[in-house]
């Protein structure tokens, strides 16, 4: 059995534990992860990476393999989500199922980490109005099934 390497067995990260950005001269964020304690960059990653740690979520770090996207290319792509509320729009890839029920069947680009992956499966289930997903890594094609008189796209 091959043991593939966790990001948590480097020795010492020369960036920010949750986003590899650069840590500032002077910076004291710490965050706890396996026993050991990791540096972040600001306040923001120290908070995040240390909710998903404390919400059981940790895995994330262990197996992921690439870093997240900047945080202004995340705010770009949440602001183009509204779109796909549109009827015309879901029409290419949502299936109605009953008169709430939806499910949309899609194509990921961009996925280089699993451990991303994961935490998302794992998060979009856990949205009230989510009935299921389904992520596979290995054909980059996600499944969500939503009733949505709960639950829109586009975050509210």
């Amino acid at each position: 059995m091959t043991v593939s390497p966790r990001l948590t067995d480097i020795p010492v990260l020369s960036g920010c534990f949750h986003c590899g950005l650069p840590l500032p001269d002077g910076a004291h964020y710490p965050v706890r992860f396996e026993e050991r304690t990791q540096q972040a960059c600001c306040r923001g990653c120290q908070a995040v990476a240390q909710t998903i740690i404390d919400s059981g979520q940790g895995a994330y770090y262990t197996h992921r393999t690439a870093l997240p996207a900047t945080p202004q290319q995340a705010e770009a792509d949440l602001a183009q989500l509204g779109l796909y509320d549109l009827p015309e729009i879901q029409e290419s890839f949502v299936r109605t199922e009953t008169e709430n029920i939806r499910e949309a069947a899609l194509i990921l680009e961009n996925i280089v980490c699993a451990a991303c992956i994961w935490l998302n499966e794992r998060h979009i289930a856990g949205l009230s109005g989510v009935l299921s997903v389904e992520i596979n890594y290995a054909t980059r094609r996600a499944r969500v099934r939503w009733d949505n008189s709960r639950i829109r796209c586009r975050p509210s």
